[in-house]
């Protein structure tokens, strides 16, 4: 939450002639409902589910660049379809520069509802801590704030075509 996955897959897109898909729009797209009404209506079980499902539909399409929600990447079923059909990229950033990020961000984030400003630095951090092995499995680790696409989409193209395929 709040690494830039959207607005960075956005430009890399652009930059490399691809779409552009966020799984978080295509779970509301599926089920009718915001992020938000089915983590409060369904529960995150069933937003889990609904975002695997939005992972595999989206992992057929080429040539496109895809934001996953923070917690996609932390099942292994998920991991092995996100390694099976292109390249992972993990925007690594420290808990106090998502915690400033989210601050500042409008955006409803359910796993952060019951969490007050004071407490959300401890709350990245807990959620962080129990997702970075699974970050940290990426093919692309980029660290810190200040990487543009414009300095990622060229490491992201020669692992594209280090797999053998064509942009």
């Amino acid at each position: 939450m709040g690494s830039g996955k959207s607005s960075k897959g956005r430009k890399i897109a652009s930059a490399l002639r691809w779409n552009f898909a966020d799984t978080d729009k295509i779970v509301e797209e599926m089920e009718g409902s915001s992020v938000p009404d089915l983590f409060k209506q369904k529960g995150e079980d069933f937003f889990r589910e609904a975002e695997s499902r939005a992972l595999l539909t989206v992992s057929g399409r080429t040539r496109t660049v895809v934001a996953c929600g923070g917690g996609t990447p932390c099942s292994a079923d998920n991991m092995e379809i996100m390694r099976s059909t292109g390249v992972i990229v993990y925007l690594k950033l420290t808990v106090a520069e998502l915690a400033l990020r989210l601050q500042k961000s409008k955006t409803i984030r359910p796993l952060l509802r019951e969490t007050g400003q004071e407490g959300l630095a401890s709350r990245v951090q807990q959620l962080l801590e129990s997702r970075t092995s699974w970050y940290e499995q990426a093919d692309l680790v980029i660290e810190g704030p200040d990487t543009t696409a414009e300095e990622i989409t060229p490491l992201i193209a020669d692992l594209v075509r280090s797999r053998g395929a064509y942009l």
